[in-house]
């Protein structure tokens, strides 16, 4: 969605855009995870497709064959991390904790966001993990997620003074 990038200030590069596939795949692999064996098994075909466009992708920018591997890895290894740092602030209070990791990974190489633009991306990434947890199973096993829009930087954000 380009509001991430217009709006929210993600750097509009490869690896930004990584950080937003795979924020957004997190979520829903965390999600699955409370939908039993069956949501385990998606969550693991969800990843494995990620990564297979992962690689398909390397490959397209010009990442030589012996090296694409080496990237996939580093890639999951990035992923692997974002998943254990959201279930981390996610399970406690999260706004102080999930700010420093979005300034530190999502935001990194490109210009550092404004207060408002990171406070709206924390905003909409609690609202779409809130929002997937009210999802029925049945929905989320059939593939059919909803997302809500990215919200505007600009608008005051929950708790924000006048």
């Amino acid at each position: 969605m380009p509001a991430f990038y217009c709006e929210l200030g993600v750097p509009d590069t490869p690896e930004g855009r990584f950080e937003m596939v795979g924020l957004h795949v997190a979520l829903v692999v965390r999600r699955l995870r409370t939908a039993g064996e069956p949501g385990r098994a998606l969550g693991q075909e969800v990843f494995d497709s990620m990564f297979a466009d992962m690689d398909e992708s390397l490959r397209h920018i010009g990442i030589g064959e012996l090296s694409v591997g080496k990237h996939v890895k580093r890639l999951a290894r990035s992923f692997y991390a974002r998943l254990a740092a959201l279930d981390e602030v996610l399970g406690t209070s999260p706004r102080a904790p999930l700010a420093q990791m979005l300034r530190t990974n999502v935001y990194h190489g490109g210009a550092a966001p404004s207060a408002r633009q990171l406070n709206a991306l924390v905003s909409y990434l609690l609202t779409a993990e809130a929002a997937l947890r009210a999802q029925g199973t049945e929905h989320l096993l059939a593939g059919q997620l909803h997302w809500a829009p990215p919200g505007d930087p600009n608008s005051k954000t929950p708790g924000e003074g006048t």
